[in-house]
């Protein structure tokens, strides 16, 4: 199981987002809720796994050649479907044409 604890940032599901590259897990994160002091935003709104780990990262040229996995997670643990919102779509375009992500999996 993946190994982060449960806290839901929908009261109903989590994503949890890895990064890996030559089957080595490079960064992990998952959605949670924003604040001005940590730059994500404002405090109702969410960051999403997606950018989230790009975050935890730091530095994109370490994206070449990666693999982003992301996995929903519902309060039961059981895998749901992740269908990425168009802004994380286009974020993870972005990531590929411009600093070499390889490929996006989701759940």
């Amino acid at each position: 199981m993946i190994p982060l604890e449960y806290k839901p940032c929908h009261r109903t599901h989590y994503h949890v987002a890895t990064l890996e590259k030559g089957g080595k897990v490079l960064a992990r994160s998952r959605n949670r809720i924003g604040t001005r002091s940590s730059g994500c935003g404002y405090s109702d709104q969410t960051i999403h796994a997606e950018r989230a780990v790009v975050k935890a990262l730091g530095d994109t040229s370490q994206l070449r050649g990666c693999v982003l996995i992301v996995v929903r997670i519902n309060k039961q643990n059981e895998i749901m479907c992740s269908k990425p919102c168009s802004d994380c779509e286009k974020f993870l375009q972005k990531c590929m044409k411009c600093y070499g992500l390889r490929k996006v999996v989701y759940s």
